[in-house]
C-alpha cells in the first residue's frame, strides 16, 4: 500500500513538472505591454475619440459654402408651368402668350442649376459647436486614458493575484509534505509504542487536510490564470515571474490629493462636459441674433439636356430675425441653464468622491506597510516555534497535536506573508490609480 502511494506521488510529481515546464514564463512588463495592445475596451475608446475629432471638422466645415449641383428634367402641357418653362427658355414672346398659352404644346426642359450660400453669421451657432466639439474630443481623450489605468489596474490585481495564488500552491505542497513526514515519524512512534493510536489518527486528519488545501489552492491558481488570459487575450499556460512593479507613493497624502484634482481623467472629462453645458446655454441665447448668410446660383434651361439657353445669374443676401416663437427659445434658454447647473453639482460631487478615494487609497498603503512588516515577523517566529517543536517531538516532549498545530502556524503565517506583500502592490497601484498617475 505504501509502494502505491509513493508511486502515485512520483507520478503526480512529474505531471505537475511538466505542466510547470510546458506554461509560459511571463513578467510584469511583458503582461502590461500586452493587456495595452491587445485591449478591446481601450481600441473602443480610442474609436470614439477619433468620432470626436471627425465631428469638430464637421463643426468646422460649416464655416465653408454649401455648393449644390442640381439637374431637373420636366415634362408638362399644363399651361402655367408650360409657360414658365418656355420663359426659362428664353423662348416666350407675344405670339405664344395670344396662340399657346391657353393651350401648349407638351414642353420639355432639362434645368442645370449650380447653389452656392455662404454662412455669415449664424447665431453663433457654428462658433458655440466647434468650441463643444473640440471639448468633447478633449474629454474622450482623457476618458482613454482613465481607462488606459483602469486596465494596468486591473491588470495589476491579475497578474499578482495568480503570482499569489502560485505562491499560495507552492506553500501548501510544502506543508503537506512536512506534515507527511511527521504522519511517518508519527507512524514509527506508534509501531514501536511510542505514541497511542489517537496520535496516529490525528496525524492523518493533519494530512488529509493538507491534501484538500493542495486541491483548494490548485482551483484558486486555475481562477486567476483564466481572468489574467482574459487580460491578455491568450489561451496559454501561464506561470508569473513574480517582480516588484516599483510604485514609488512616497509622497504626502495632501500632494497626492492636489495631483488628483487636477489630473484625474475622469474629473477632468466631466469638467470638459460641464463646460460644454456652459456653451450650449450661450447657443441658445444666440437665438434672439439675426442669421446672416449670402446666396448665389447659375441656371440653365433647355430642351435638351446640358443645353445653355436660359442662362441666368442670381445672387443675394439674407437676413433672419427670429421675433417670436411660441416661447420656445426662452425655455430652452432655462432648460439648458438647468443642465449646467446640474452638471456644476456633478462635477462638484465627484471632487469630493475623488478626495474621499485618494485618502482610502492613501490610508491603505500605510496599512499594507504596516501588516507587512508584522507578517514577515510573523514567518520568523512561528518558523522557530515549528523547529523547537520538532525538536521536542523527536525527544518524547511535545505532542502529536502541538507539532502539527504548529505546523498550521506556520502554513498560515507564510500565507499571510504572501498575502501582504500582493496587498502592498495593490494598494501602491491603488493609490496611483486613485490620483490619475498610475503607468
Amino acid at each position: 500500500m505504501r509502494t502505491g502511494r509513493l508511486s502515485a506521488g512520483i507520478a503526480a510529481l512529474l505531471i505537475a513538472l511538466s505542466a510547470s515546464a510546458e506554461a509560459k514564463r511571463i513578467d510584469y512588463g511583458e503582461a502590461r505591454e500586452t493587456a495595452l495592445d491587445y485591449s478591446r475596451l481601450i481600441k473602443a475608446y480610442e474609436a470614439e475619440a477619433k468620432g470626436a475629432e471627425y465631428r469638430r471638422r464637421q463643426a468646422v466645415g460649416a464655416y465653408l459654402p454649401k455648393i449644390n449641383l442640381s439637374e431637373t428634367y420636366t415634362s408638362t402641357d399644363e399651361p402655367a408651368n408650360a409657360a414658365f418653362s418656355t420663359m426659362a427658355q428664353g423662348e416666350f414672346d407675344m405670339p405664344y402668350f395670344m396662340n399657346q398659352l391657353a393651350d401648349p404644346d407638351r414642353i420639355d426642359n432639362f434645368r442645370t442649376k449650380i447653389e452656392v450660400l455662404q454662412p455669415v453669421y449664424m447665431q453663433g451657432k457654428i462658433r458655440y459647436s466647434i468650441k463643444q466639439a473640440k471639448l468633447a474630443g478633449d474629454a474622450s481623450n482623457l476618458t482613454t486614458e482613465r481607462v488606459r489605468q483602469n486596465i494596468i489596474y486591473n491588470l495589476n490585481r491579475a497578474f499578482f493575484g495568480t503570482a499569489l495564488a502560485e505562491k499560495a500552491l507552492d506553500v501548501v505542497r510544502t506543508s503537506e509534505k512536512r506534515t507527511r513526514r511527521y504522519y511517518e515519524m508519527t507512524k514509527d512512534f506508534y509501531e514501536n509504542g511510542l505514541v497511542v493510536k489517537s496520535d496516529l489518527l490525528v496525524a492523518e486528519t493533519y494530512l488529509l487536510m493538507n491534501e484538500q488545501a493542495r486541491k483548494d489552492a490548485k482551483k484558486e491558481l486555475a481562477v486567476a490564470v483564466s481572468h489574467l488570459q482574459r487580460l491578455l487575450d491568450t489561451d496559454e499556460d501561464l506561470s508569473i515571474i513574480w517582480e516588484d512593479p516599483g510604485y514609488r507613493t512616497d509622497k504626502s497624502l495632501n500632494e497626492y490629493i492636489d495631483t488628483a484634482i487636477t489630473e484625474r481623467q475622469d474629473l477632468a472629462a466631466m469638467e470638459k462636459h460641464e463646460k460644454a453645458a456652459q456653451y450650449e446655454v450661450d447657443k441658445s441665447k444666440g437665438a434672439y441674433l439675426p442669421e446672416v448668410a449670402v446666396f448665389a446660383d447659375y441656371q440653365r434651361n433647355d430642351e435638351e439636356f446640358l443645353g445653355d439657353s436660359g442662362e441666368g445669374v442670381t445672387f443675394g443676401a439674407q437676413l433672419k430675425l427670429n421675433l417670436f416663437n411660441g416661447g420656445a427659445d426662452h425655455y430652452k434658454i432655462k432648460e439648458n441653464k438647468a443642465k449646467h447647473l446640474a452638471m456644476l453639482h456633478r462635477v462638484a460631487d465627484k471632487r469630493l468622491a475623488v478626495k474621499s478615494e485618494v485618502k482610502s487609497a492613501f490610508y491603505g498603503v500605510e496599512a499594507a506597510s504596516a501588516q507587512l512588516d508584522a507578517a514577515r515577523k510573523r514567518v520568523e517566529s512561528t518558523s522557530t516555534a515549528l523547529e523547537i517543536t520538532e525538536n521536542r517531538f523527536r525527544e518524547g516532549l511535545a505532542k502529536i497535536t502541538e507539532l502539527l498545530d504548529r505546523e498550521v502556524d506556520l502554513q498560515k503565517a507564510e500565507l499571510s506573508l504572501y498575502m501582504s506583500e500582493y496587498q502592498l502592490i495593490i494598494s501602491r497601484a491603488g493609490l496611483l490609480y486613485a490620483s490619475g498617475e498610475l503607468n
